[in-house]
């Protein structure tokens, strides 16, 4: 079962609504007043990251504004050191692109863990 632990968390935002399902560790932006959408484009701006799985037009919990936090929901090869986007899954990836936002910074990988600071 996948996981998102905050080590130093920040902010977490609990109003609104997800449109559509949303799975833990997925990236989210605003769409609407208070209605965020999973996000699969790293060229839009990124809100913050879903606490845990969401059935669509549920409020979520979402972290945002910084913070450190670990997971084993992300996607690729990352490496200590690497700036993260969001993937065409919506989950954290590396590889940022030029136009593309950068979403999160990785701290460390261990044993399938991503350590991360989140920067949305």
């Amino acid at each position: 079962m996948s996981f998102i632990n905050p080590c130093h968390r920040s902010l977490a935002y609990g109003d609104g609504h997800i449109q559509g399902d949303g799975q833990l560790g997925q990236v989210v932006r605003v769409v609407g007043d208070d209605l965020f959408a999973v996000n699969t484009d790293p060229t839009k701006r990124s809100f913050g990251i879903l606490i845990k799985d969401y059935a669509g037009s549920e409020m979520p919990g979402i972290y945002c504004d910084g913070g450190v936090y670990e997971t084993d929901a992300f996607e690729g090869t990352v490496v200590a050191g690497d700036d993260l986007k969001v993937s065409a899954g919506g989950r954290l990836t590396n590889g940022v692109a030029a136009g593309e936002h950068v979403v999160a910074h990785a701290i460390s990988v261990q044993s399938g863990v991503l350590k991360f600071r989140l920067l949305v």
